[in-house]
């Protein structure tokens, strides 16, 4: 309909920013210099969310949005996505808790996916809506958003995942460095409470409900101890016997030097990359020897567990240069009510990597900033 609309009444529509045209630029160029050019257009097998084809077509569900979406429609959207989470978090109480077992049909788990697939992917994505809930309660007293804003940490919380309790520790210190001191708040004594009432659901929630994070603090105390001791005192059995439950920082910390030995093994790499989605098919040969005594020793690793990292691997220097710059580009245009859930998706890349749904997400926030990046 858009497209036979701008054919039969054609008009006016909004300029692309420079941010999106460099970033699609710099992937393209990436994946015409590729030697797996099908891998890089359509995606490494059963991750298609990081290729040329996948970024043309969430730019192309912007650039609809921008043109056809007023600023009520995204709020409407996103209202939408708020209500997603709590059937998101039905699920995730599925498959956690025994009783509710019959929500999701399936094995108990020890960290909560949801429809997700995995846990980081599904923390990544409900920090994002996480941070709109808590703006909007904090200081616009929007009170539905304590229910999302609970629903939404619950699920956080089970998931277990470092990387979404970094991003959100780092979207708590945001809002309290940035609107504590800026947000202009005409009732403060109103402010206070509802922060309290953020911190008291913030801290019942881990303390009724550990679970396994005690064992993941075992496991960062035992990591740091192999990395900085920088001896393998383990064998393939790490994941059961020393480590309760994983050694994820000890497995990082292979992938990461890996992946710079990988960066800096050419100049094309380093500047253009392998290709997009392409990191597999590189990343064996320089892959540590340490990681054959860890708890995934016999795993062929498809990612970095660094989003940065493997942008650079895969689409070189220019690459993620373009990537940041989109970042800030998000981060500085957007309304204040989404830039906490933008920062937290930026720090959870240091560990992880977007999905479908969050990239999806995200273009979406890219869309709201219409008519407001014509210096940019």
């Amino acid at each position: 309909m858009f497209l036979s609309g701008l054919i039969l009444k054609p008009g006016k529509t909004s300029r692309v920013p420079r941010a999106i045209i460099l970033f699609l630029a710099t992937m393209g160029i990436s994946t015409l210099l590729s030697p797996h050019i099908y891998t890089s257009l359509f995606g490494y097998y059963s991750r298609f969310a990081d290729s040329l084809t996948f970024y043309l077509a969430v730019s192309s569900l912007y650039y609809v949005a921008v043109n056809v979406f007023s600023a009520d429609d995204f709020k409407k959207l996103l209202k939408v996505a708020q209500v997603g989470s709590v059937f998101l978090f039905m699920f995730a109480l599925g498959q956690y808790f025994e009783p509710f077992n019959f929500l999701w049909g399936g094995q108990l788990q020890d960290r909560v996916f949801s429809t997700l697939g995995q846990p980081n992917w599904y923390a990544q994505y409900v920090l994002i809506l996480l941070g709109i809930s808590l703006y909007e309660y904090l200081f616009h007293n929007g009170k539905i958003y304590l229910l999302f804003y609970f629903v939404q940490f619950f699920s956080l919380w089970l998931t277990f995942s470092m990387s979404g309790l970094t991003g959100f520790l780092a979207l708590i210190v945001f809002y309290l460095v940035r609107f504590f001191l800026k947000e202009k708040v005409e009732n403060r004594s109103g402010l206070y409470l509802r922060t309290a009432a953020v911190a008291v659901v913030t801290l019942i929630i881990p303390l009724l409900f550990p679970g396994m994070f005690r064992e993941r603090l075992n496991d960062v105390f035992i990591d740091a101890k192999k990395v900085v001791s920088n001896a393998v005192t383990v064998h393939a059995q790490t994941g059961t016997e020393e480590n309760l439950v994983s050694d994820p920082g000890y497995i990082r910390s292979g992938l990461w030097g890996g992946t710079v030995k990988m960066i800096v093994s050419d100049p094309k790499v380093f500047l253009f990359g392998s290709g997009p989605e392409t990191f597999p098919y590189y990343f064996q040969k320089f892959r540590p020897v340490s990681l054959n005594y860890s708890s995934e020793w016999n795993y062929v690793f498809n990612k970095p567990h660094n989003y940065y990292l493997e942008t650079w691997a895969e689409q070189g220097l220019v690459g993620v240069l373009s990537f940041l710059y989109l970042l800030y580009f998000l981060f500085r245009r957007v309304e204040k009510r989404y830039k906490g859930g933008v920062l937290a998706f930026a720090v959870t890349n240091i560990f992880g990597w977007p999905t479908v749904a969050t990239a999806v997400l995200l273009w979406l926030l890219l869309a709201t900033v219409k008519g407001k990046h014509e210096d940019l």
